[in-house]
């Protein structure tokens, strides 16, 4: 057997088996160092394994064939990497029972490799204590701790769990062994930024630590950590309750100090119940601190939070404000969006973003997107959408900050997956925003840190709205792959309904029909299921949101195939679900494109009826009353036609600054100048002309036949309102433009006798 097969039997698991075949291959080779590192390896998985299955410690002696080896290694090679370092290893925790003279002389071979400085200072520590060196064991984690933090400089977890274990191992030597504990406080205080656990008792130990030397801050903040990590055991959270009483006795004494404050504050919000509070009691202790401290915003935030708890958003208002307008947490910002909008009925506008941590940002955010769902509609989803852009870019900037710059204190919930999450919220945001070139910078970037099923989704999403159909169609094979099982129902829908979207646009018709087929199935199953009858209002949501995009696909599908075949397939498919309320919409669409107005108008105003406002997507929301305006217009309904185009000029204008984009808004102003005009409300008219002007002025975009149309409007307007010369200005601009246009040409000619000074013009 060759030396890769032991090593892939190793890979595997297969241990006994790689055991009995390394046996044999060193017999034929009993100087082959690889194959005997091999086994020191295997036969020490094996130790490993029998102290699982009897769960017991595993003493010296246990190791002892796997010391000879390495032995013998260093006997043929003595500064072979690989045995110095498994000999070390594994001898590790029984340096007390070895020899320090060879075993310190194995370390300093160890050393000569220049990739092994950290292993060589671990494990000279580690000799160094297990042989009552104390001092110089200090000394050696000193140096460790100076690699740390210049080996890990960019890699913060890492670096924070082996500062942590670094400075817990000296801060033990030093209270048990040395005495020092003032000199173990220090080391506590001066790493507290970069201490990487969620042991309560820990904390509490350091805070104990701190009382001996009333040092207040460090109490209050290992105080706020174990209220950060507690409330799961209650063993645990009676020890909390224990240095509660301890900080709250000091506090009534007279002590001033706003950490140990915010302590007590997060004890009693943390805990209200098991301390026996009522919602009142803690509301007075921080009506009490305002009193002290009128300039601290955490008295203020936690007096509007528990106010708020209680229902009263006017009473809670007042101080969620001065809480943001001092500084305040991001949750803070996301309490005081939610009660301005209840008191005020609008959005507020918040000058001041708090500087917070990654993960606070990131839990501000998502309640703020709970929020921001419950009152969504298309009237408020731009401005929504712009708070939740702030929290998730915020989020996303400080996990940055977080992970590469050693910025916030380290917390044990932060991890990569978290910052794929937050990523993939970010780039929702963005893809609303229609910017699409950073959604992808950002989606690629999350899935540096963790594979996340989501961000592969968003990417393919944006691929998908840049027209790139090769790229998305990738992205969205890679979710459907059957390593990615995460996803339900309604997003294995939407995620096929995209597939086939993709594979319409590049041609793949037969493809995309078979698969519309399948997913539609595959709907129709779900629908009938006792497990859909079961869903919720949110799982309802998604799952009719899902077939919208299904309905999407379809709609392009049909229309490949004609006209006359659309409108029959659209009303087979309103006739199996009659409730539908897509079905509707695409109906509307079809109709307006068959120039069958009435039944379009019908049709939307079945949509409106069947479709709650709140889940109307804001696209839709603009077409469904642009689509019926521009119908009742058609058909000279023109008050009724006014009524719906400025529904959708008013939520078109409000969110152009946002979206970057004029898209089809002069289509708007096209007509809505026509229906002001049939109306003869020439005011209007020649305002949103000027409007229309200033936008091909904006975009620098060529006259062309609306611009002409709109500015002949606006001539016909202003000359009936008695503004002649504005009027023949109008129609002269366009006769400079367009010189042998018939309309205008007879507006000059009418409009001409006895004003020579426009036929100077």
């Amino acid at each position: 057997m060759k030396f890769q097969d032991l090593v892939n039997l190793y890979e595997e698991g297969r241990y006994e088996d790689c055991l009995s075949e390394l046996e044999v291959f060193l017999v034929l080779n009993p100087q082959d160092i690889p194959a005997l590192i091999l086994k020191a390896t295997v036969l020490k998985e094996l130790d490993f394994q029998n102290l699982d299955e009897d769960s017991n410690e595993l003493t010296l002696d246990d190791f002892q064939e796997v010391i000879s080896i390495y032995k013998s290694i260093l006997q043929l090679e003595p500064n072979n990497e690989a045995a110095l370092f498994g000999l070390l290893e594994t001898t590790r925790f029984f340096y007390r029972d070895l020899d320090y003279d060879e075993y310190a002389s194995y370390i300093e071979r160890l050393s000569i490799h220049e990739d092994e400085l950290e292993n060589v200072c671990r494990f000279r520590a580690d000799l160094n204590y297990l042989h009552e060196k104390y001092q110089e064991s200090i000394g050696n984690i000193n140096e460790l701790l100076s690699i740390y933090e210049v080996l890990y400089a960019h890699d913060r977890i890492s670096k924070c769990a082996l500062l942590t274990e670094s400075v817990l191992f000296k801060a033990m030597i030093l209270r048990e062994n040395l005495n020092h504990h003032q000199q173990a406080l220090a080391e506590f205080r001066k790493y507290k930024h970069d201490i990487l656990s969620n042991n309560v008792l820990l904390y509490l130990d350091i805070g104990q630590l701190a009382m001996e030397y009333h040092d207040y801050e460090m109490i209050g903040w290992a105080g706020v950590k174990a209220v950060l990590y507690g409330n799961e055991e209650p063993e645990i959270d009676a020890e909390i309750f224990k240095f509660y009483e301890q900080v709250v006795s000091l506090l009534n004494g007279g002590l001033e100090d706003k950490q140990c404050i915010y302590f007590a504050i997060m004890v009693q919000r943390n805990f209200r119940e098991e301390l026996g509070l009522d919602l009142s009691d803690p509301l007075i202790e921080a009506k009490r601190y305002i009193q002290r401290y009128p300039d601290w915003f955490i008295p203020y935030h936690f007096a509007g939070t528990y106010i708020l708890e209680g229902g009263n958003h006017e009473e809670a208002l007042p101080y969620l404000q001065k809480a943001v307008e001092l500084g305040g947490f991001s949750i803070t910002i996301h309490r005081f969006i939610l009660t301005y909008y209840e008191v005020h009925k609008e959005l507020p506008e918040i000058l001041n973003w708090p500087v917070d941590g990654p993960i606070d940002y990131f839990n501000a955010g998502c309640e703020f997107s709970e929020f921001e769902n419950s009152i969504g509609s298309p009237i408020l989803d731009m401005s929504l959408l712009n708070y939740r852009l702030q929290f998730f870019e915020r989020s996303y900037l400080a996990f940055k900050a977080y992970f590469h710059e050693n910025q916030f204190e380290a917390n044990y919930f932060i991890n990569s997956q978290l910052m794929s999450m937050c990523c993939n919220n970010y780039a929702l945001a963005l893809n609303s925003k229609r910017k699409y070139d950073e959604v992808i910078e950002i989606c690629k970037e999350g899935l540096t840190y963790s594979r996340f099923w989501e961000l592969y989704n968003t990417l393919a999403d944006a691929y998908f709205e840049k027209e790139e159909y090769e790229d998305a169609l990738i992205n969205y094979h890679e979710l459907l792959d059957d390593s990615f099982k995460e996803f339900d129902m309604p997003n294995y829908l939407r995620i096929s309904a995209y597939v086939t979207k993709c594979e319409f646009k590049l041609g793949y018709i037969k493809e995309a029909e078979e698969r519309l087929r399948t997913i539609a199935q595959e709907y129709d199953e779900l629908i009938q299921s006792s497990e859909y009858a079961d869903y919720e209002e949110e799982e309802l949501f998604v799952t009719r949101q899902a077939y919208m995009e299904i309905q999407n696909a379809r709609f392009d599908l049909i229309n490949h195939r004609g006209d006359s075949e659309t409108l029959k397939d659209w009303q087979k498919e309103l006739e199996s679900k009659p409730d539908d309320a897509s079905n509707w919409y695409m109906l509307m669409q079809n109709y307006f494109q068959l120039e069958q107005y009435d039944q379009c108008i019908a049709c939307a105003n079945n949509y409106e009826a069947t479709k709650p406002l709140q889940e109307m997507a804001l696209i839709d929301y603009r077409k469904l009353h642009y689509l019926r305006g521009k119908s009742y217009f058609l058909i000279g309904d023109f008050p009724a036609a006014l009524k719906d185009l400025l529904v959708a000029y008013d939520s078109t204008k409000s969110t152009l600054k946002e979206e970057e984009s004029y898209g089809d808004f002069h289509l708007i102003l096209l007509h809505l100048i026509h229906s002001y005009f049939h109306l003869q409300d020439w005011e209007n008219v020649i305002r949103i002309s000027q409007e229309s002007d200033a936008m091909y002025s904006s975009e620098n975009w060529e006259e062309d036949d609306d611009w002409n149309e709109m500015t002949f409007m606006s001539a016909e307007a202003s000359f009936a309102i008695g503004a002649g010369e504005v009027a023949k200005e109008k129609i002269q601009a366009i006769l400079k433009l367009f010189p042998k246009d018939e309309k205008a040409l007879e507006k000059k000619k009418a409009w001409s006798s006895g004003w020579f000074g426009w036929l100077k013009k």
